[in-house]
């Protein structure tokens, strides 16, 4: 959808594309059901079969709710930054949760969980477990869906695509597909300071923002022709995406996490000086902010980071 308001003052004209919309809430319900899809053709899966997935929450959302109409048992291996609501929708759709609490010499708690899902998959050792970090199923759920969407949405018209990094599968599945349908397109991929996920990354540093950002560099982002793909990396940090997430729902009625917040903020304020007028620029929007009202949205959980948000405490602020 247009961002008029939002991107006000801006040259090119700006649009959000929402995959809160998705079922389960997030892009990541694509990336499930392809991933799924992909296990039960490789491990020809039956009614009753156990998956395990390693995720910060939007992921296993999704999985969750294709286990249940599939029939299958999923475990998901979270950590302690999972938002209460999201731990709590796993739950309630019937996954098994497992949460490690110990953060890893990054300073993050991907490295802990990965020890803790060598314990459960000797576990379960018939159990299958589906590596979102390493997933061309995922990669390829995004290039024959999300990409399609936005270019149709704007009849081809598409200047630059602006996206979050996390585990590689939407923005990768995004950017194959523009590079081979619209060369042109530029790919903007955002990434908060801190994260392990990107090529020429500055080193590991504690993270606040769910949905995006790594400890480790996911396979999906391996390929050594990564730049090809890519055009444009930025690093952000917590405080400038959530302020953008607050501007982005004071001014367009639209509430995203702290994730979405990144993307409009560097589209609006980093990348959209680089275009002009006719120009169309579409950051993709993760999930729906209603997740992180108990986090990102919460003023004592922001002051415990020291992250300055004040307009999360008077609404009347102008940002």
């Amino acid at each position: 959808m247009s961002l008029q308001a939002f991107g006000q003052g801006t040259t090119p004209r700006l649009y959000g594309k929402l995959e809160c919309t998705n079922p389960g809430g997030s892009m990541k319900d694509r990336a499930a059901r392809g991933m799924i899809e992909w296990a039960e053709r490789e491990h020809n899966l039956s009614p009753g079969a156990r998956i395990v997935v390693c995720t910060s929450g939007n992921m296993g959302v999704g999985m969750a709710m294709v286990c249940a109409v599939k029939g299958y048992q999923l475990i998901c291996l979270v950590d302690a930054k999972i938002n209460p609501a999201t731990e709590r929708c796993l739950r309630v759709l019937g996954a098994e949760v497992v949460k490690v609490y110990q953060r890893d010499e990054t300073g993050g708690y991907h490295l802990t969980r990965l020890a803790r899902l060598e314990s459960l998959l000797a576990e379960y050792p018939d159990a299958v477990y589906l590596d979102q970090y390493d997933s061309p199923a995922a990669v390829a759920a995004h290039s024959t869906s999300t990409g399609p969407e936005i270019m149709a949405a704007l009849d081809g018209q598409v200047r630059a695509v602006v996206m979050v990094a996390g585990t590689g599968g939407s923005s990768m599945g995004v950017a194959r597909f523009f590079k081979a349908q619209s060369p042109e397109t530029d790919i903007w991929l955002v990434d908060e300071a801190g994260s392990l996920a990107l090529p020429g990354n500055g080193g590991a540093a504690p993270r606040h923002l769910n949905g995006m950002g790594t400890s480790i560099a996911p396979a999906n982002y391996a390929p050594p022709e990564f730049h090809e793909f890519i055009d444009h990396v930025v690093y952000v940090n917590a405080e400038e995406s959530i302020r953008a997430a607050i501007g982005l729902a004071r001014s367009e009625g639209i509430l995203v996490g702290g994730s979405g917040g990144a993307a409009v903020h560097v589209m609006r304020d980093l990348a959209a000086p680089h275009y002009g007028p006719g120009d169309n620029l579409v950051a993709l929007l993760p999930d729906h902010g209603s997740r992180y009202t108990e986090t990102q949205f919460d003023p004592d959980w922001l002051a415990a980071r020291g992250i300055n948000v004040p307009e999360i405490l008077n609404a009347d602020t102008d940002i």
